[in-house]
């Protein structure tokens, strides 16, 4: 039986501060978009794009980043991944262009495609599966404490540095070098094999007969669309128009920060809580379905409620984070419905869905809000609700994905043959 040890403990943690660094990259951009249009000279379309750009690597590496782990394993190209970001960071922290700051955060992405994928194969390998779900959702969890310290935090600290913002990309890039090397020294893809282990090799399939495999099963296109619906509004209020939204609003650029990271901390809260409730209870579709309908109220709310108590508006922000947090289990369920040698794919083809439906959504949101007049920078609240409106519609269509397409699997591999005793 498989046991937990303090080196897959430290592992996974290493895997944990890159997710961290990754996360915390993506998001700080919304909370100092008004400097960096400044800086930099550019549009509020413009700047989506810096976003877009960012999601549009990510998301295109995904299946390849699964492809790559399946054959290669973790380390070599974890390495490369947090290398890569970091030259990305502080590309950005020094682009003066729209062109160099899109391909810094082209870098970026790239880079960042690898981390939440590693944590997940990293977590099947050096621990017992009956707590994947709950490491998965425990991994968002830790490393949302990126995204929280790229909101309100930031603010303050562009407060104290008289608005440099380069300067903080510059401490980051330093914190990316440093885990750089600690990854290339300590991470191991799984643990050795012990001597008296048999071990049976066979021939790995080609990529295309693979990829063929994945896309024959339903339940995969079910379980990647819902996902990616889940996702959205996290991309749509933490990286883009959240801090600016708020502030149409009239609050001040710290108070909507702070806001905005409560989405964070209901991330933090529902990621491992929804994944420890799925396996107790042996059920994942429940839970599948509450969340999306949570999810829908508290946007509808948030948009169309005339909420002047920040208390009240920041625990809804809790609630809409808090229901985006199935989306880690939906890597638990479409690792109960494909072979063990297509997981890593699978999850990668799962990230991809959900990386995408970040990268069109809020463009799509922009456009929209665009097309109602408004000019660079200075979007009204009116735009925001009509632009906004794609949230409520997105976890409306995961909770009927959720409904009526996918299957309880009952925390079980489905690809499995099951003996029952009658």
């Amino acid at each position: 039986m498989q046991k937990v040890t303090l080196y897959a403990i430290f592992i996974w943690f290493l895997a944990i501060l890159f997710y961290f660094f990754e996360f915390f990259v993506r998001i700080m951009p919304a909370t100092i978009s008004e400097n960096i249009i400044h800086d930099m000279d550019i549009t509020a379309a413009q700047f989506a794009i810096f976003g877009s750009s960012y999601y549009v690597t990510y998301s295109l590496m995904q299946i390849p980043v699964g492809i790559l782990y399946d054959r290669y394993g973790v380390r070599l190209f974890l390495t490369i991944a947090c290398g890569i970001c970091t030259i990305g960071v502080f590309g950005f922290g020094f682009a003066d262009t729209f062109f160099s700051g899109v391909i810094s955060r082209l870098l970026i992405g790239f880079g960042s495609s690898f981390g939440f994928i590693s944590l997940l194969i990293l977590a099947l390998n050096w621990f017992p599966q009956k707590y994947f779900a709950f490491l998965a959702g425990l991994g968002q969890m830790l490393g949302a404490v990126g995204p929280l310290l790229a909101g309100a935090p930031v603010a303050f600290m562009m407060h104290m540095l008289h608005n440099n913002w380069r300067l903080i990309f510059f401490g980051i890039g330093i914190y990316g070098a440093a885990l750089t090397v600690l990854i290339a020294l300590f991470v191991r893809t799984k643990p050795k094999v012990e001597e008296e282990e048999v071990v049976y090799l066979k021939t790995a399939p080609p990529l295309s007969r693979k990829l063929k495999q994945l896309m024959r099963i339903p339940q995969v296109w079910f379980i990647m669309i819902y996902s990616g619906s889940i996702y959205v509004s996290l991309p749509l209020l933490g990286a883009y128009w959240g801090t600016l939204y708020l502030q149409s609003r009239g609050y001040s650029r710290p108070a909507a920060a702070l806001m905005i990271s409560m989405i964070w901390i209901g991330l933090a809260i529902g990621s491992p809580l929804v994944g420890k409730l799925s396996d107790y209870f042996h059920r994942r579709k429940p839970f599948l379905l509450m969340t999306a309908f949570v999810g829908t109220i508290a946007s509808l709310l948030i948009l169309y409620l005339p909420i002047e108590n920040k208390l009240l508006l920041s625990l809804l922000f809790v609630l809409l984070g808090t229901s985006v947090g199935s989306q880690s289990l939906s890597f638990a369920v479409i690792a109960d419905n494909v072979p063990d040698e297509l997981r890593a794919t699978a999850m990668g083809a799962n990230n991809s869905s959900i990386t995408l439906f970040g990268a069109v959504f809020p463009l799509l949101v922009t456009w929209i809000m665009q097309a109602r007049g408004s000019h660079a920078a200075i979007y009204t609240e009116a735009d925001f609700e009509v632009g906004f409106l794609l949230m409520p519609i997105a976890f409306s269509v995961a909770f009927l994905v959720a409904l009526f397409a996918i299957k309880e699997t009952y925390c079980r591999t489905q690809a499995t043959v099951h003996m029952i005793d009658l």
